[in-house]
């Protein structure tokens, strides 16, 4: 696979036509029309519908097209190496949280200097970012009672865990969730519940063959309504509707502006171990330090 073809993909996707997309790459359309087709005989499926209205993604194309907007985007990433060569950078991967995204955004205030590089994404994705030096650290949390199963796996890629904290499993819910006046939820009372957002980025990791559960329910039980990474979609569906979002039990001051709750998971089963990934034996740099105190801060 090119990164060709993905640019050819994305550019047909958002042309919606292939003449469009050739003009849009100053190309000719035929040679458009290959480009796809090779991706299409390489991995085996068509990503795309021909119809009289123009073109239209098939199910395998819509989930070809999340992967290639990252892959682009990680392309992009790397010509941009070179020009910020020169100055200090600090790349640190998360999981989604408007906190993380605040104490960045702090960092940066503090620093103008410096150039951050923030990546997103499930556990697996944070720790494969960390252990292939994409970023310097990634912010993750775990199930307690997977603690030791964790542990064994970050050693075999020679990478360690910091606690941080230990927290509650929660689901955040909105005015319109008929669990909003409760102050805390059942495990049970989670599968009656609808979700948005990504919660496979709450449950496993996956190494090899083996996966190792770092939740406190299965991805089979609970099915989503909603995918998305948007952070404004996920509040405004949280706000209007009576979809919920599993998270962490963190609570901010700042973020008491919106209508939206945070309800414990009730049991032992539900604690989770909050922190961060790193190399072993690494030295944080300033940046990292600086982050992590921030944090540390809002922990206690």
């Amino acid at each position: 696979m090119e990164l060709k073809q993905l640019e050819f993909f994305l550019a047909a996707i958002k042309a919606g036509s292939l003449s469009k997309a050739a003009a849009s790459l100053y190309t000719s359309q035929p040679n458009v029309s290959k480009v796809i087709r090779s991706l299409e005989k390489e991995l085996g499926t068509e990503l795309f519908q021909r119809t009289s209205r123009g073109l239209k993604l098939t199910e395998d194309g819509k989930n070809v097209y999340e992967y290639a907007v990252d892959m682009k985007k990680n392309a992009d990433l790397i010509q941009s190496v070179a020009h910020s060569r020169k100055r200090q950078s600090f790349c640190i991967s998360t999981y989604q949280s408007n906190i993380l995204a605040h104490l960045l955004v702090e960092l940066y205030k503090n620093n103008h200097e410096l150039v951050i590089r923030h990546e997103r994404g499930t556990v697996e994705e944070v720790i494969k970012q960390v252990e292939t030096g994409v970023s310097e650290i990634g912010i993750i949390y775990f199930s307690k009672k997977r603690s030791t199963a964790f542990q064994n796996l970050l050693a075999q890629k020679r990478l360690e865990f910091v606690e941080m904290g230990k927290r509650q499993a929660c689901v955040y819910v909105g005015p319109n969730s008929p669990f909003y006046n409760h102050e805390s939820i059942t495990y049970s009372e989670l599968k009656n519940l609808r979700f948005v957002s990504g919660f496979r980025d709450f449950f496993t990791v996956e190494d090899g063959l083996e996966k190792i559960s770092l939740g406190v329910v299965s991805a089979e039980e609970i099915k989503p309504s909603v995918y998305s990474n948007s952070e404004h979609l996920t509040t405004n569906l949280l706000l209007q509707t009576d979809l919920v979002v599993l998270g962490i039990a963190l609570d901010y001051p700042e973020y008491h502006q919106y209508e939206i709750r945070n309800l414990c998971i009730e049991g032992d089963e539900a604690s989770l171990c909050l922190g961060y990934v790193v190399e072993e034996n690494h030295i944080l740099s300033d940046a990292a330090r600086e982050f992590v105190d921030s944090f540390h801060n809002i922990l206690r």
